[in-house]
């Protein structure tokens, strides 16, 4: 008797959260990206509160969950300054005021269906990526130029949240855009 061939499974939804900061200044960091960032092509500049994951959740079962905790929280107002590099590989526009704040939501959005998707590995820094390259040297060429055009201050207000899809191409498409607390 022949057996059956499976179809293979297609792969879960990969959803992810983020703010997308307008300031004064965002143009600069855009451009920057284009020019260091591969992924500049596929998602503007943010800052990442869920990194990517996979599940078998929905996308109203993701945005519920999200909306039950952003809406507990008053806009956040967040200044960039440092500039870093990061685990030799990476260029990191680093959050200073605000900071805080941001990392205790994005510790509150890690609970109750997301806890199991919290990376323990890796400690929490809210940061804006500038440039990502394995090669050192020029990972090293772009933090020296980093340094030199973003040696002022930037900030905005991060009043909302976007819930993220993202493709199997790794494309980023916007599903939600989620109010902190404005009372």
């Amino acid at each position: 008797m022949p057996t059956r061939l499976r179809r293979p499974r297609p792969p879960l939804p990969r959803f992810a959260v983020a703010w997308f900061p307008s300031f004064e200044g965002i143009e600069r960091i855009e451009s920057f990206r284009a020019k260091h960032d591969p992924m500049a092509r596929l998602v503007r500049a943010h800052l990442s509160l869920v990194f990517p994951f996979s599940t078998a959740q929905s996308a109203l079962q993701v945005s519920t969950h999200v909306q039950r905790v952003v809406s507990r929280f008053p806009p956040i107002a967040v200044t960039f300054r440092p500039v870093r590099l990061f685990a030799n590989e990476f260029v990191f526009l680093m959050a200073t005021r605000g900071a805080a704040a941001v990392v205790e939501l994005h510790d509150r959005l890690y609970t109750r269906s997301l806890r199991a998707k919290l990376r323990r590995d890796l400690s929490y820094e809210p940061h804006i990526t500038l440039a990502r390259n394995a090669d050192l040297a020029a990972l090293e060429g772009a933090f020296a130029e980093a340094l030199e055009q973003f040696g002022d201050e930037l900030g905005a207000v991060m009043r909302e949240v976007s819930v993220l899809a993202v493709g199997e191409d790794g494309r980023i498409e916007r599903l939600r855009d989620i109010a902190l607390d404005s009372a």
